[in-house]
């Protein structure tokens, strides 16, 4: 707890365990940003020391990153996987801000990109987007959000 567990990120950033994961990674700037999840890395195994874990190349499974916007999105909110081999598996919850429905989405079996762009896909203020490393190549996400007009899939295949 306290203001060490709070990381302002109002510009891109690749996020990274030692200084995002457990934290709360705060925007709170209108414009476009994107974040890059850490490659997964569910081996710890080295492929020259001989088998057995090397400290020297820790898995990053169960790293947790949490991404809270308390500004509407004037610009798209991206968050993207590292690498091309990489997925995200989840959905995202949207309340319609005119009706106050409730709308979801999931993600594809390719899916490696969540964009929000504080209207239709999500992105108003308060918008939470949870990732956790959950195994080899597979990020698990959840979006928790609100939107405005015909809401669409924030979920994407954009990764190359």
């Amino acid at each position: 707890t306290g203001p060490a567990n709070v990381v302002d990120a109002d510009s891109s950033v690749s996020l990274t365990v030692a200084t995002h994961s457990g934290k709360i990674v705060h925007n709170d700037a209108a414009g476009a940003v994107t974040y890059t999840l850490p490659a997964t890395n569910a081996n710890s195994d080295s492929a020259i020391a001989g088998p057995g874990a090397d400290l020297n190349n820790l898995s990053n499974v169960g790293a947790k990153f949490e991404i809270f916007s308390s500004i509407t999105k004037t610009g798209d909110l991206v968050v993207q996987v590292a690498n091309a081999t990489d997925v995200i598996i989840g959905s995202a919850s949207f309340i319609d801000d005119s009706s106050d429905n409730m709308v979801g989405f999931e993600t594809a079996s390719t899916s490696d990109t969540i964009t929000l762009n504080g209207s239709t896909k999500g992105g108003l203020a308060g918008t939470i987007i949870t990732c956790k490393a959950i195994g080899a190549n597979r990020w698990g996400v959840q979006v928790n959000t609100g939107g405005t007009g015909d809401a669409a899939t924030p979920f994407s295949a954009a990764v190359s």
